[in-house]
């Protein structure tokens, strides 16, 4: 399995902390299981506005969109994240930066292992509960 993030912006981040809380992620899904890469690219609300629009047909920015291509691709998928965002809702929701932006990749990376939305965001759904869980698990005890 291999992780390459691109930081398309001058916001400084701890990459390698990234890439471990993703490969903690995949392997407790996965267990042993080979798979290809993983693409995450930091951008901002610009960049991710376009590509909304681009492939949603939605011209706002998000905090996150994932791009799931199957995990027996050579690329399973493709994470884009808005840093300008996620700085956004960290205040907002009263979290640290980094806090926030593992939250919401533990979210991107489930998405791309095939978890989706069965309705609202209620906060109710297998996605989210198990999203709390990870994030409980490996970046709250370290």
């Amino acid at each position: 399995m291999e992780i390459t993030i691109q930081n398309a912006t001058e916001r400084q981040i701890n990459q390698k902390k990234l890439i471990d809380l993703a490969i903690k992620i995949l392997e407790s899904e996965l267990g042993d299981r080979e798979v290809g890469i993983l693409n995450i690219k930091l951008t901002d609300d610009k960049e991710i506005t376009r590509i909304n629009e681009q492939f949603r047909g939605k011209a706002e920015p998000t905090d996150i969109l994932s791009f799931e291509y199957g995990l027996e691709e050579e690329i399973i998928g493709d994470i884009v994240l808005s840093l300008e965002r996620i700085a956004e809702q960290s205040e907002e929701f009263g979290y640290s930066f980094e806090e926030e932006l593992s939250y919401i990749l533990i979210h991107g990376i489930l998405h791309i292992l095939g978890y989706e939305h069965q309705g609202d965001d209620t906060g109710e759904e297998e996605i989210f509960a198990i999203q709390k869980e990870y994030f409980q698990r490996y970046f709250e005890e370290g």
